[in-house]
Order: C-alpha cells, then sequence, then structure tokens
C-alpha cells in the first residue's frame, strides 16, 4: 500500500513539473516572401529573397526577437567576422507587422523549464551572436529553428542541417502548421495588399 501511493505521488510530481504553464505563450511570426506585383513595379520595394524570402522572428513575452545580416551578405559564413545581429525589438499591445504584410502567426505553450531556457538563449544571443549570417549558412529560419530545437519545440539538429533543411522559412513555416495541427496549437493569419504577390503555402 505504501508503495502504491509513494508510486502515484511521485506520477503526480512529474505530471506537474511537466505541465505547460498557460501564462507562457510565444509566439512564432512569419513574414511571406513577396514581389512586387507587375503593374506596381514602380512604387511597390524589392525585398531580399523574393518570394522565397520573408522573415521569421519569436516573441517571449512583449520581446520579439530575430536574427538579420548587418552590413553586405556574406556568401558563405565567416568565423570571425560576422555581419549580422541578434536583435530584441519592444512590441508591447502592438502588431510586429503592419496591415498590408501577409503574415502567420504561432502561438506556443511553453512550460516554466522552457520558459526560462529560452529567454537565457535569447539574451545570451543578443549579446553574443553565435553564428554569421550568410547565404549559404544560418539565416532567420534556421536560427529559429536552432533556438525552437534547443526548447523542444521542434527537432534538435545540428547547424549544418538546420542550414539545408530550413534554407528559407517556407520550410519552418510547413513544419509548423504541421506541429499546429498534431499539438493542437492556435495561430492567426494576417492578408498581404493586393499591390505584391505574394509566396502560398
Amino acid at each position: 500500500m505504501r508503495f502504491s501511493l509513494t508510486a502515484l505521488f511521485l506520477s503526480i510530481c512529474f505530471l506537474v513539473q511537466g505541465q505547460v504553464d498557460s501564462s507562457h505563450i510565444i509566439k512564432v511570426h512569419f513574414l511571406y516572401g513577396s514581389k512586387p506585383e507587375r503593374k506596381f513595379k514602380d512604387s511597390e520595394k524589392k525585398y531580399f529573397g523574393g518570394m522565397h524570402g520573408g522573415h521569421v522572428s519569436i516573441q517571449v513575452d512583449s520581446v520579439d526577437y530575430g536574427f538579420s545580416p548587418c552590413g553586405k551578405v556574406h556568401i558563405f559564413s565567416h568565423r570571425n567576422n560576422h555581419h549580422c545581429e541578434f536583435k530584441s525589438k519592444h512590441t508591447p499591445n502592438q502588431n510586429v507587422y503592419p496591415k498590408g504584410c501577409k503574415v502567420v502567426t504561432f502561438f506556443i505553450p511553453l512550460t516554466e523549464e522552457q520558459y526560462k531556457e529560452i529567454n537565457k538563449i535569447e539574451n545570451d544571443y543578443c549579446s553574443n551572436v553565435p553564428y554569421d549570417y550568410a547565404f549559404f549558412g544560418m539565416r532567420c529560419a534556421a536560427s529559429a529553428q536552432d533556438v525552437l530545437g534547443q526548447i523542444g519545440i521542434v527537432e534538435k539538429r545540428k547547424r549544418l542541417r538546420n542550414i539545408y533543411s530550413t534554407f528559407y522559412p517556407k520550410k519552418l513555416r510547413k513544419r509548423m502548421f504541421k506541429l499546429a495541427a498534431e499539438k493542437k496549437y492556435t495561430f492567426e493569419t494576417q492578408n498581404g495588399k493586393v499591390t505584391r504577390k505574394w509566396e502560398k503555402d
């Protein structure tokens, strides 16, 4: 009897420890790739990557974190000459992207342990970026895969595999849609303006 009660107590403690805290929800924002519609080539801007471009960032509480180039984009990564920055942007009570941008945002609940870990990772990366931004290297999508993998949201992968399996945002976005269906994560979308041709899922 004593053994059964002890086993039951330990099981409850284990479940409580791994329980998702509904107060800790991160947002993974995807800006879709785009290019100007033919009729609006003179008035609309061209963006890096075009239809296979876009951006990925991870919002923790009211701070949005993203990996971006700074200066000239290297073709291959440089070990000691990084042209990049891991930026934090405070976004209290406002959208990360304005109306007119095509965006999908996934809402992911975290455990207390995951919440502490992602805060540590993001703060460390802002202080000391661990890798260069390069066309054939780590970019925003691979960086987001790296961070989410470290806290167990997606598969944790080595850097080289992150690079070739998450070469641009759509690759990670497809995984997130699949994960949302499996884990019952919620997401919301925002339509893009008609003066641009937007990437499709």
